[in-house]
């Protein structure tokens, strides 16, 4: 079974959709985070904010996702790649995978995207003109 089968089968039931991204795919909950994600060599990660619930998935065996940047090796700490015990655990795997959705913070706009949101109304009220 793929990364990603096993992904969305523990998913299953939470509301939320699946985006392709960056070679691989975005889980994404109701509130626009990015709460899973599926990298390089087929690893799945889960996003964790949160001190105790990434301490305790580490000490499960995670470890923060690393991936090769433009000049160095770049370590995402609040993405912790799944233990690979998770693979053969599918309850202990979707328990996570609902961790991670119900603690994953509302994605924020960024500024190229509250230039376009503020910028879109002006173009409708010349249209209108």
């Amino acid at each position: 079974m793929s990364a990603l089968d096993l992904l969305t089968d523990a998913c299953a039931g939470l509301p939320m959709t699946i985006r392709k991204m960056f070679g691989g795919h975005g889980f994404f909950a109701p509130n626009g985070g990015m709460f899973a994600g599926i990298v390089t060599d087929d690893e799945v990660i889960f996003k964790l904010k949160d001190a105790t619930a990434k301490a305790e998935l580490v000490a499960l065996g995670g470890h923060p996702w690393t991936y090769q940047g433009k000049s160095k090796p770049m370590t995402m700490a609040e993405w912790i790649v799944v233990p690979q015990a998770f693979y053969d655990d599918q309850e202990l795997f979707a328990s996570w995978a609902r961790r991670a959705h119900r603690l994953v913070p509302p994605k924020i706009a960024t500024k190229v995207q509250s230039k376009r949101a503020k910028t879109k109304p002006k173009k409708a009220a010349r249209a209108k003109k």
